[in-house]
């Protein structure tokens, strides 16, 4: 009986975290330089095919140093089913910004916008982002 509770508890600890591992987000920079990144909590708005940005700053814009890989606050283990269905045509964008510096006020995200050759777009289906174990890479 006490090997049988102790294969059990064995099992739980060594296959659950593996599994929850490959869920969260990470934002991989295979870039020579700092960049920054955003992508929308509303997932009705601003992803493929809609890929205009907004026109007010938004306030969740996050910074990945080169060749970081940063893990993002969409939730801790988030369902992507959920999120996926949520898209209108099943694909979830991020945005990727070359700057120098942090986009700190409205003026500056206006200034970024104003030059679309720094901004560059990925939108990835649900089925490349399991085969890229939930990693999004810029370039």
């Amino acid at each position: 009986m006490k090997k049988i509770l102790l294969f059990i508890i064995l099992f739980t600890l060594t296959a659950c975290p593996s599994d929850l591992e490959k869920e969260s987000l990470c934002i991989k920079n295979n870039s020579g330089k700092q960049m920054y990144f955003w992508f929308s909590y509303d997932f009705t708005q601003f992803h493929f095919p809609n890929t205009t940005l907004p026109h007010e700053k938004p306030s969740n814009i996050r910074g990945a140093g080169s060749g970081g890989c940063v893990g993002n606050d969409a939730g801790q283990y988030p369902s992507w089913q959920k999120i996926y269905s949520q898209l209108a045509d099943d694909k979830f964008t991020v945005y990727f910004f070359e700057s120098n510096t942090y986009p700190e006020t409205q003026e500056d995200w206006e200034l970024l916008l104003s030059n679309p050759n720094k901004i560059h777009v990925k939108s990835v289906t649900f089925e490349e982002l399991q085969a890229n174990n939930f990693t999004i890479s810029y370039p």
